[in-house]
C-alpha cells in the first residue's frame, strides 16, 4: 500500500504541474496498517453486514494472493478482509459510544439500523495529499530532502 501511495503521489505531482487541480479532492483511506482516528475523519461510510459479506466474498475470490498475507498483522492471523471488518466494527462501536446506541437501532433510516461497521475516510486537497505522502516517505525512508 505504501508503494502504491507513493506512485499515486508522484502521478498527482506530475499531473498538478500540467493542470490546475485546485478542484480535485482525494479520499484517503487507512485500514490494516494505519488508521484514522475518529477526529481525523471527514467522511464516514456506514457498512452493513450484507456489505461485509459481499466484500469478504470479493476478497476471497478475486484477491487470491492476498488471502494468505506475506506480512500478516499481529492483530489477526487470517485474511486481511477479516481484519478490515474487525476494524470497521470497532470504528462503529466508537460511533455508538459517541452518538448512543439508540441513534443506530431506532433510526428512521433502515440502512442505518442495519449498520454494523464504519469506514473512516479523510478528504484532502492536492497540496495536503502530497504533503502527507511526502511526510510518510520521509519517515519511512529517512529522507531529509524532498523533491
Amino acid at each position: 500500500h505504501y508503494k502504491v501511495l507513493q506512485a499515486i503521489a508522484d502521478a498527482v505531482r506530475i499531473w498538478n504541474d500540467e493542470t490546475d487541480l485546485s478542484h480535485l479532492r482525494i479520499w484517503g483511506y487507512r485500514n490494516v496498517w494505519y488508521r484514522f482516528d475518529l477526529a481525523e475523519a471527514d467522511l464516514i461510510i456506514p457498512v452493513t453486514l450484507n456489505s461485509m459479506a459481499i466484500i469478504q466474498s470479493t476478497f476471497m475470490n478475486c484477491y487470491l494472493s492476498q488471502r494468505d498475507a506475506s506480512f500478516p498483522s499481529f492483530e489477526l492471523d487470517g485474511p486481511f478482509c477479516d481484519l478490515s471488518q474487525k476494524i470497521w466494527v470497532e470504528q462503529h462501536q466508537d460511533l455508538q459510544l459517541m452518538l448512543g446506541r439508540d441513534y443506530w437501532y431506532q433510526n428512521k433510516n433502515p440502512h442505518l439500523r442495519a449498520v454494523h461497521g464504519a469506514v473512516y475516510l479523510k478528504e484532502m486537497d492536492v497540496e495536503t495529499f502530497l504533503t502527507v505522502a511526502r511526510k510518510l516517505k520521509d519517515s519511512m525512508e529517512g529522507s531529509t530532502l524532498s523533491p
